[in-house]
């Protein structure tokens, strides 16, 4: 073996999971779940804070959700504590043998103040497609009327982050809100603070899976995963998820 060579099998024995780009191993899973469809997703309108429940089609949804996770091993289930999340996170629990959802109020969505209850048509009628058209351009810097601060937004969504990534378990279920887990997303990856909300779909009851190294660090394994909405819910424990 020439004197190149051992170099290589030295350094590749002082660092064995060292390779470029991310790295092959997957110390700790978080399954991010948004929660099941309400009657004002599918009417379109913003609900925000406002404690609208699934719909029988959204408890459906939530039923699937599970059956895909019932064949993962599963420590601890977290939701936002706004109904229609508990209620999907507590079908959840149920369907996996977990005994209770702890609600975290970090997740609670974004309260979208005047806008709840509003469609996109409305909210420009009374009050101004300008400011609409800048929210929809940058939402972690424009705050919707009499709504919760945009800045207040993002720190609840790093301190958030900062509690997932403290915990120990080995896979987390954690279900909300579409804005919210949208804002929770950059401080959870470490992307810095900027215009990627749109840039994200994120239907409901969709499975995203951020997987966490040795090193602490999180990085996205799948996004926005809904193979299991479009499957006859006796075949869905056969569809792994994609780790």
């Amino acid at each position: 073996m020439s004197i190149y060579d051992n170099s290589v099998t030295q350094k590749n024995k002082k660092y064995p999971q060292e390779v470029p780009g991310l790295s092959l191993v997957i110390k700790r899973k978080i399954t991010l779940v948004r929660h099941g469809v309400t009657e004002w997703n599918k009417m379109f309108r913003y609900q925000g804070i406002t404690d609208v429940p699934l719909s029988p089609e959204g408890e459906e949804q939530a039923k699937k959700a599970a059956l895909r996770l019932s064949c993962e091993s599963v420590d601890r289930v977290i939701s936002s504590p706004l109904g229609r999340s508990m209620k999907t996170a507590s079908i959840i629990a149920d369907t996996i043998g977990k005994k209770s959802v702890e609600a975290w109020d970090e997740l609670r969505e974004v309260d979208f103040g005047e806008w709840e209850g509003l469609t996109v048509p409305q909210i420009k009628e009374r009050f101004g497609e300008d400011l609409f058209e800048r929210w929809k351009s940058s939402q972690v810097d424009v705050t919707a009327t009499n709504g919760e601060n945009s800045d207040i937004v993002y720190k609840r969504a790093e301190a958030c982050a900062e509690k997932i990534l403290a915990l120990k378990d080995e896979h987390v279920v954690v279900v909300g809100h579409g804005a919210l887990f949208r804002a929770l997303l950059l401080p959870l990856i470490k992307i810095p603070r900027g215009n990627v909300f749109w840039k994200m779909k994120m239907d409901n009851c969709s499975l995203s899976g951020i997987g966490v190294d040795r090193k602490n660090k999180a990085f996205i394994v799948f996004f926005n995963d809904t193979i299991h909405l479009r499957t006859k819910i006796d075949c869905i424990k056969d569809i792994p998820l994609p780790w």
